[in-house]
């Protein structure tokens, strides 16, 4: 082969490497020149009047109006006076409107428990996958029930004051006879949780109260010296004492909800607010804009120092 042909052997690849980078980089800057132009019509009120069009499309098209029912609960707890093992009981529980008590309602209004309740009395399941609501903001996936219950989660809302023992609760739904039939079905349901609360404790603290005089009296039994014998039957004393303290104040409800306000029939949507969500959408695509240019600004011009 001639020293001609064995140059030109050399040069075909180098040749063609250098074409295909050269079409590479001019597609490159074809693109780069298309996102500057792209970005410098992106101008303030051009994005912050895209925001605010596409947020009112939104809320005026799309979104359902929702309404209201409220309902306010106070959890009160009856004081104990009871001493000894007695007294475990109102111990147990707290003191009047204790924030335990509004957190164990409140974790149970969030529960699936009640929402399979809910759901077998109002259908919810097939209610929030309905094609009819608003696509943007409707059960996918329904089947799964994770999903149903973090859906179920936004349709209500529980404001929980530990000063004065309180519970507000917002039920949202579509019509309005549903709404305030959903809140009195939670609140129903609240009063048999709380119910279930107070039986449960009262058989605890009775079996604590019995195994306790069962104790004394064996150790009453197997007392060998008079020391042993008294201490033993000091003991029986107060478990008897004890155990009637107990046998009383099982008699009496301990803890119950007492509805400050009951659930309440809405006339008028108060939920999505509009304007107001509007307004703010706006206000902070502004801010975005304006902290993102800042600093885009600054990188650029870094980079040109």
């Amino acid at each position: 082969m001639s020293n001609f042909e064995s140059s030109n052997s050399a040069t075909e690849p180098r040749s063609g490497l250098a074409g295909v980078t050269g079409v590479g980089g001019a597609i490159w800057g074809a693109l780069k020149a298309t996102f500057q132009r792209i970005g410098e019509s992106f101008s303030f009120w051009s994005v912050v009047g895209a925001v605010a069009l596409l947020s009112t499309l939104y809320y005026f098209v799309f979104a359902e109006s929702l309404y209201d029912s409220q309902a306010i609960l106070s959890i009160q707890n009856k004081g104990s006076t009871a001493s000894g093992v007695g007294s475990i009981l109102g111990s147990a529980l707290g003191s009047s409107g204790s924030s335990t008590q509004a957190g164990q309602i409140t974790d149970y209004i969030n529960s699936m428990e009640m929402l399979r309740i809910l759901d077998k009395k109002y259908h919810l399941r097939t209610l929030y996958r309905s094609p009819e609501r608003n696509p943007f903001w409707r059960l996918y996936f329904a089947d799964t029930d994770e999903n149903f219950l973090w859906f179920y989660q936004h349709m209500f809302a529980v404001d929980s004051d530990t000063d004065d023992g309180t519970l507000t609760v917002d039920v949202y739904d579509y019509d309005r006879g549903r709404a305030h039939q959903i809140s009195e079905t939670i609140t129903q349901e609240s009063e048999k949780f709380i119910n279930d609360i107070n039986t449960k404790m009262q058989q605890q603290t009775m079996l604590f109260a019995r195994n306790e005089l069962s104790a004394s009296v064996k150790a009453v039994a197997a007392a060998k010296t008079p020391e042993d014998q008294s201490v033993a039957e000091m003991r029986l004393t107060a478990a008897q004492q004890a155990l009637a303290s107990v046998e009383g104040a099982a008699n009496q409800q301990t803890i119950f909800i007492v509805p400050i306000s009951a659930p309440s029939l809405p006339t008028e949507t108060t939920e999505p607010e509009r304007l107001f969500n509007i307004i703010t959408i706006t206000v902070l695509a502004a801010l975005i804009y304006a902290v993102g240019f800042l600093m885009w600004s600054n990188v650029r011009d870094h980079r040109k120092a």
